[in-house]
């Protein structure tokens, strides 16, 4: 794969840290982070309907950093919102909810200890945005159900040290927290926001939200004028995100131009097998599984091999990690080293392939470092048109390991 050179390049100390979680060191791009909100006036919030649909969102974006400054690394609370909480006793309130829906990672955990050692990530807070001649593409994430916009530094942060945009929402109802107009969310099945049919809907419009609302920040936000490409446009997701994905393509977008499917819930979600009946088989896509992901199972495996076999019109690729899981394509390792379902430093998981038995997962940095080869390389190749990075996606170039299955479609 090939990368360019260029005056923001951050330094090398420390870069172990990010390579365990990267899978390989960070790219040639230092990288900053900011937080907003979009909000799609055309919609109203399914839980509460004198409120438009509003989504917080994370952007991971080329920074310019001075070396000769202190810069501050990102803290994990920072992503969760409660400064814009004004009232004390709500910021309260809100802070129990935040700390009971993060401890879901792992039993005890909390925003104070995520901060204090914990949490590891590259990104500096509200950096300034870096011009180049031409701006950089846009990628737009969709988290799993029940996760966070925030799990998924592995893919977002890399994303943007090799020259991406990265713009991540929660979705309200679906993601573990979020903050929105100042209220904090968390999902509750008495609601119709967690309604599993409302959010099969409101998710693949929230996609587009994001889409709009980057071409609105461009317009009107000095910062990112004239920085992001919005007609060059990558969409990806992980498990609901997948589907979130799959049922986006269908709507024909033709500012995205290319896609990636982490452990899609195709086989469970939506109206129709999406992986056998679909109108979109020309935009470019890579579909990534765990052999041994008990979430999805063998069902919702076998419906992302088959999403890739019967992309008839458009390129079509498919990763699959033999000793991976469902949260694989996560970064719930920094959470939890065992966390689980494909991450398991020193503790095995329930297989899939065998039922019954356990199977230790593939080291997590290992996975990592597979799983950001090929996504990688598959934008670059379909969004900035890299002919060396569409060469790397002709081979397995990890067969000597064992470890993973890989093909064209």
């Amino acid at each position: 794969m090939s990368t360019t050179a260029t005056s923001a390049v951050a330094s090398t100390q420390g870069y172990a840290a990010y390579e365990r979680i990267y899978g390989h060191p960070p790219g040639p791009y230092a990288v900053g982070v900011t937080t907003t909100q979009f909000t799609d006036v055309n919609r109203v919030d399914p839980g509460d309907t004198t409120r438009n649909r509003s989504l917080q969102t994370e952007i991971w974006y080329p920074c310019f950093v001075n070396e000769n400054e202190s810069k501050e690394r990102n803290k994990f609370s920072d992503f969760v919102g409660l400064k814009g909480i004004l009232d004390a006793q709500e910021q309260s309130r809100a802070l129990t909810l935040a700390n009971k829906a993060f401890g879901g990672y792992r039993d005890g955990l909390t925003i104070k200890e995520l901060d204090e050692s914990v949490w590891v990530n590259r990104a500096v807070r509200d950096a300034k945005p870096l011009s180049e001649k031409l701006p950089f593409p846009l990628i737009v994430f969709s988290h799993g159900s029940g996760a966070y916009r925030a799990s998924y530094i592995y893919w977002c942060e890399y994303l943007a040290s090799h020259g991406y945009v990265v713009a991540a929402c929660d979705h309200p109802g679906s993601a573990r927290f979020t903050v929105v107009d100042g209220q904090p969310i968390v999902p509750d099945n008495a609601s119709p926001r967690s309604k599993r049919s409302s959010m099969e809907h409101e998710r693949p419009l929230d996609i587009q939200t994001i889409i709009d609302g980057m071409q609105h920040l461009c317009r009107t936000d000095s910062r990112f004028q004239g920085n992001v490409d919005c007609q060059m446009v990558g969409v990806t997701g992980m498990s609901f995100g997948g589907y979130t994905v799959a049922e986006y393509l269908e709507r024909h977008d033709p500012r995205v131009k290319a896609a990636i499917l982490q452990c899609p819930s195709i086989a469970t979600s939506g109206s129709k097998p999406l992986e056998t009946d679909r109108t979109n088989t020309q935009t470019p896509v890579m579909v990534m599984l765990g052999s041994e992901d008990t979430v999805i199972g063998e069902r919702g495996n076998q419906a992302g091999r088959d999403y890739v076999d019967n992309h008839k019109d458009g390129d079509s690729y498919l990763l699959e990690i033999l000793r991976g899981g469902h949260v694989s394509f996560t970064s719930c390792d920094i959470y939890d080293e065992n966390y689980g379902n494909g991450i398991g430093a020193t503790k095995e998981c329930p297989s899939l392939s065998q039922p019954g038995k356990t199977y230790l997962p593939l080291d997590i940095t290992e996975q990592h470092k597979m799983i950001n080869s090929y996504g990688l390389a598959f934008l670059n190749a379909y969004l900035k048109g890299k002919e060396d990075d569409k060469r790397y996606l002709q081979e397995n170039h990890f067969e000597e390991t064992g470890e993973l299955i890989y093909r064209k479609g």
